[in-house]
């Protein structure tokens, strides 16, 4: 699952938790979307490190930082809907 598609799922979830639908979230849901943002996290990390150009590297780059925004998302959604 590409990142765009992690970031809907949790858009997604934000939304419900706003419209006052959070106990339809289950917190198993957002810990396997955080484990898929992990990995995603994990794998930029490897083309990073095997990126030569400075094109590529800056966009893995945006890129590592978006997923690791969305971690910390996804984490505190965890936190709410734990509870």
């Amino acid at each position: 699952m590409g990142l765009g598609k992690i970031s809907e799922k949790l858009d997604d979830y934000f939304s419900r938790l706003e419209g006052g639908k959070a106990k339809k979230i289950k917190p198993k849901h957002v810990e396997k979307v955080i484990a898929k943002l992990h990995t995603k996290e994990g794998l930029l990390l490897e083309e990073l490190r095997d990126a030569k150009k400075a094109s590529r590297r800056e966009r893995l780059e945006n890129k590592l930082a978006t997923a690791r925004e969305q971690i910390e998302r996804a984490e505190w959604l965890l936190e709410k809907v734990g509870d």
